[in-house]
């Protein structure tokens, strides 16, 4: 495979990913009225969740790599389709802290519930050995693409 070959396909595998679920959360209930953009913030919200703390709007940002304007428009979005609450943050009265709802929850079990069926179903055509290998490689170059990103990022 070429070097643009190799790019090409790295490109068609996340939009067909991206396609995929799209597809999946039009038929799901707990997705109604949903984005996969709102449902990966949704699950960026659910993995910095500690506790009863929900994460701030600058950590849900920096989670994401995006502007905390960006983020405010986004979370005030999941809020006002009931996915996600905010409220005042008690140490830092500055700060807002952004929590899921029950439905929220519910979305984050339906996302996650996709990308596990998602990956048992390809896991299926790969022996153990292919499914590890994949694995290794992908991780090897998701660090690779974060190095690059933060050097680029450096430069700047």
């Amino acid at each position: 495979m070429s070097e643009l070959e190799f790019g090409s396909t790295l490109y068609k595998l996340y939009h067909a990913a991206v396609k995929l679920e799209a597809e999946d959360i039009k038929d799901n209930k707990n997705c109604v009225d949903l984005t996969v953009n709102e449902l990966n913030l949704i699950e960026c919200i659910r993995s910095l969740t500690k506790g009863s703390d929900g994460p701030t709007i600058s950590s849900i940002a920096s989670a994401l790599d995006i502007t905390r304007p960006s983020t405010t428009v986004a979370v005030n979005k999941l809020c006002n389709k009931k996915m996600a609450q905010k409220s005042d943050c008690v140490s830092d009265g500055r700060s807002v802290r952004v929590k899921l709802t029950p439905k929220g929850e519910k979305a984050y079990s339906a996302h996650h519930s996709f990308q596990a069926s998602l990956v048992r179903s390809a896991k299926q055509s790969m022996t153990e050995e292919e499914y590890n290998a994949l694995v290794e490689s992908l991780a090897r170059l998701r660090e690779f693409l974060e190095r690059k990103s933060e050097s680029t990022e450096n430069d700047q």
